[in-house]
């Protein structure tokens, strides 16, 4: 996108062609691209009030944006946290401004003993984490290579949370059960909870001696993990002192109730008081498959995987009075045992319905993440599991846009609201069901619309524009103003669905519109894309669109061919192009749409018609009727008015009117 536009609306705050200056005083130099920063893609940044300071700027891809919340986190303050300067969409596009780190990133390796980790890692963490749970937000983005050690005594330095949507990156080591067994685009923003266990996986492995981990493969040990549990999987090799080993595992624990908060870790360097919460274990396993199954949380993850094995224990009764009996869950095996005489099967053997499934799985662990046809996700993380799938990136076997639009017109998720014990999970089912609303979410084909309206920091996904991470409805418009070379061969519109759907949602969001349906069109085409572009520029107040006018302009004769009246539609072209050198959209639309003079022309062509037909029938008349003229003469005056005066009357008619 260029930088440097001159005489048309639209100015972001720019230098020159290779700079990008964000709050009168940091400079990014665009052609001086840095290696990726935690997996963003960065830029040297010059501080003109602090000359000397060292200041990276981060580009989140358009497919990774940071989470709603990112604008609340970004202003965030604790020692020891990478502070974020600016977070700014003033250019059209997001860019995150922070200092660049001290030291090295852990992942470089090092020697660490367990005072130093408790001290320089855990403690200082904490305190973090304790800032963001004041503010409601989370940081899911605890890992060794955003977290920095300048050396010595001091304390390591925790890098940004926004630079990309929660969780995304996290390798499942340093995940809770709960998040780990959804692909990185499902996760959400988790709780609290999942930090402290972040952070705690990340001790245990600066403990093991920093061993690399870029060659995990995904979820090779979820298995392993539910079935001895994270801590021993995670932490078992270690040989650790009774009060750090009790630490840890509390932090680990797969229970996230059973996790300590960041204000209990503070305390942590005196080694005491952290006393680990044993799950229920089952004496006498259950089998589902070749598995036997001791906890009511492995019971909810492979459910999901042997669907026929467990559906059948669950009508017969047995799931019921194994989690009576053996994990004393009898609340909850009552409840299963209600569902269990509605269940029907499927031809297979499976349940018939995904929303009975869903529905068992939260009884017998509610803090499990929702299951819907077999894809774990968590609500908050719907809109940026749409954004993935959308773009063909999904790593799900079936369609999430197919499973989250059976859950929002079966309103499941308010069932899911209902059972689960994760707090902000029951405010992001309500907030799903409120955009699907706003944006009209009526059919799978309108499904696109919801990663926009629940992502403000969503940038227009077109494939045309989507390298260019363009966050504001100005700054798509400018695109469009100056884009060279932008139309496809055989182009039918010059919008596409995505710019079509970014502009309507900006607009209800900014309140510019009632409803959705205010600015939203059926399909793009030429015509009815200068409708939409005509009233954006009346809503936005843009100034001329000179570049949009001269775009749309060759292939709107069509719409000129409506005018029966040859002159009028010539006239009607020569103020079409004046009012597209002038970039007034309106005034296109006008002239193009405008209904008084429509009628008048359509009346003057239904009178021409008639006129037609009655000159018509006169000539018929006249070749059918005889007179007392002799013969000669009578041929005679038939070719004259024929060939002189009916024809010419009939012809030049139809030159003006018909043509």
């Amino acid at each position: 996108m260029s930088m440097a536009e001159t005489d048309e609306f639209g100015q972001p705050e720019a230098g020159n062609g290779q700079g990008l200056t964000i709050e009168g005083r940091y400079v990014i130099d665009l052609d001086h691209k840095l290696a990726d920063f935690v997996n963003c893609p960065a830029y040297h940044v010059k501080d003109t009030v602090s000359p000397t300071a060292e200041i990276v700027a981060l580009a989140p891809p358009a497919l990774l944006p940071p989470q709603a919340s990112a604008a609340v986190i970004a202003k965030i303050r604790a020692p020891n946290l990478l502070p974020v300067r600016s977070f700014s969409d003033a250019a059209g596009s997001l860019w995150i401004l922070c200092d660049a780190p001290p030291g090295t990133a852990l992942i470089d390796g090092g020697n660490w003993t367990e005072t130093s980790v408790i001290e320089r890692v855990i403690v200082p963490i904490a305190g973090i984490l304790h800032a963001y749970n004041e503010a409601g937000v989370t940081h899911r983005a605890i890992r060794p290579d955003n977290v920095f050690d300048s050396g010595g005594r001091t304390a390591v330095c925790l890098g940004p949370a926004i630079t990309a949507p929660p969780a995304y990156f996290q390798p499942d080591r340093f995940e809770p059960l709960t998040s780990a067994i959804c692909e990185p685009a499902a996760r959400g923003g988790g709780t609290i909870a999942d930090d402290v266990f972040a952070l705690g996986a990340l001790a245990v492995w600066l403990l093991g001696g920093c061993v690399p981990y870029r060659d995990d493969v995904p979820g090779s040990r979820l298995e392993e993990r539910f079935q001895k549990g994270s801590f021993a999987v995670l932490a078992g090799h270690l040989s650790l002192s009774q009060d750090v080993a009790s630490l840890l595992a509390t932090m680990l624990s797969d229970d996230p109730v059973a996790r300590p908060s960041p204000r209990d870790l503070l305390n942590a360097a005196d080694h005491k008081g952290y006393v680990v919460r044993r799950t229920p274990v089952a004496t006498a396993p259950i089998v589902l498959g070749a598995v036997r199954v001791r906890t009511a949380r492995a019971l909810a993850w492979y459910a999901a995987r042997y669907r026929k094995e467990f559906a059948s224990l669950l009508v017969r009764g047995v799931i019921e009075r194994w989690m009576s009996y053996e994990l004393g869950m009898t609340q909850a095996a009552g409840r299963l045992a209600l569902l269990a005489k509605d269940a029907t099967l499927a031809e297979d053997g499976t349940l018939a319905s995904s929303a009975t499934l869903m529905e068992i799985i939260s009884i017998i662990d509610p803090a499990m993440p929702l299951c819907w046809t077999g894809i774990w996700f968590w609500p908050d993380a719907i809109g940026q599991l749409l954004t993935v799938s959308l773009a063909g990136k999904s790593a799900a076997s079936i369609d999430p846009s197919t499973a989250v639009f059976e859950l929002i017109r079966s309103s499941r998720l308010d069932k899911f609201a209902l059972v689960t014990t994760i707090p902000m999970q029951t405010a992001a089912c309500a907030v799903v069901q409120k955009a699907a609303r706003q944006v009209a979410v009526e059919t799978l084909s309108d499904i696109d619309r919801l990663p926009y309206a629940l992502n403000p920091y969503l940038p227009c996904l077109s494939p045309r524009c989507q390298n260019d991470r363009l966050i504001a409805t100005w700054a798509l418009l400018q695109w469009l103003n100056t884009a060279q070379d932008m139309e496809a061969s055989g182009a039918t519109a010059l919008l596409d669905r995505h710019m079509a759907i970014f502009m309507a949602v900006a607009a209800l969001r900014s309140r510019l519109v009632e409803t959705y349906s205010d600015l939203a069109i059926s399909k793009n085409s030429w015509s009815l894309d200068l409708a939409l572009l005509a009233r954006v520029q009346h809503l936005y107040m843009t100034g001329p669109l000179k570049g949009v006018g001269r775009k749309l302009l060759p292939h709107l004769t069509p719409e000129l061919k409506r005018w029966r009246s040859r002159s009028t539609r010539t006239a009607r072209g020569e103020q079409l192009a004046l009012a597209a050198s002038e970039g007034d959209l309106g005034l296109m639309q006008k002239i193009l749409a405008d209904p008084l003079v429509a009628r008048k022309d359509q009346a003057a062509y239904a009178a021409a018609r008639q006129q037609e037909s009655k000159l018509q029938a006169e000539r018929d008349h006249l070749d059918h009727t005889d007179t007392d003229v002799p013969s000669s003469m009578r041929n005679e005056m038939i070719r004259l008015a024929t060939a002189v005066g009916v024809v010419c009357a009939i012809g030049s008619l139809c030159a003006e009117i018909v043509l």
